[in-house]
């Protein structure tokens, strides 16, 4: 072999690995699988398995993307929770500002509620937005925010439902996430999804703790109205929303 051919060989594979890696992202952006590679993902807004009904723009690949900082700080969480028999699994992470405009504009519009009996049973879905399971900006757009839940290490991993009963119905009814009861499934626009709701289950209140315990010991903060999502919070984070896609 030439030196010539040689090295255009060698060029391919760089060039193959870094297809394999994904597009490049913006600094200080990682995508999760490269820092904590063990943490579960089921990333519903690729797909249609979500409140919408449909696959949300801006999400071209089922991947979850973080801040780099919120990232590892999320490695850390499921070293704490693994020690336990935990994992963590994630639903979604960066959002980018065109999903976001996409949420409010399903919420605002006429039709698109054929998943209303899965995931917003107790309202109509014009009152999200008014409700704050909806809003105009997010945090998830600064790479910072990520929702997600607990799963037993000894659980096998479980694909994305197909299909489920009200989100905040019987945990047998519900969508198979997790044989760990939270009081509801990801999503659910309930009262029941309140993190502090008294109306759930010992269990639930138990799983929800623990998932708060490990990810509050990290820097990550909990919004109030639903158990599974958390703002990490420590030192100088971005105020940028970014639009990139999701690949």
């Amino acid at each position: 072999m030439t030196r010539l051919a040689a090295l255009v060989l060698a060029l391919s594979v760089l060039a193959g690995a870094a297809a394999a890696e994904g597009p490049a992202l913006p600094k200080e952006f990682v995508r999760l699988r490269d820092v904590a590679p063990t943490i579960r993902q089921d990333m519903r807004y690729a797909g249609t398995f979500n409140f919408t009904g449909a696959k949300v723009p801006g999400y071209r690949a089922a991947e979850c993307i973080l801040w780099r900082p919120a990232a590892e700080a999320l490695a850390r969480a499921q070293e704490r929770l693994k020690a336990e028999g935990y994992l963590l699994k994630v639903y979604d992470c960066y959002r980018p500002v065109q999903a976001v405009r996409a949420f409010a504009a399903w919420s605002r519009g006429a039709g698109g509620d054929a998943m209303k009996p899965v995931f917003y049973p107790g309202f109509d879905k014009s009152r999200l937005f008014a409700l704050g399971y909806i809003a105009s900006k997010s945090h998830h757009s600064l790479g910072i925010a990520v929702d997600l839940g607990l799963v037993a290490a000894s659980d096998a991993d479980l694909p994305t439902p197909a299909a489920a009963g009200a989100c905040d119905g019987p945990f047998a009814e519900r969508a198979k996430e997790s044989t760990l009861d939270f009081g509801t499934a990801f999503d659910c626009f309930s009262t029941k999804s309140t993190t502090r709701n008294g109306s759930i289950s010992k269990e639930a209140w138990a799983n929800r703790d623990r998932l708060a315990r490990a990810l509050t010991a990290e820097g990550f903060r909990n919004y109030p109205k639903e158990w599974w999502h958390f703002d990490y919070a420590r030192g100088a984070v971005p105020t940028r929303p970014r639009d990139f896609p999701v690949e």
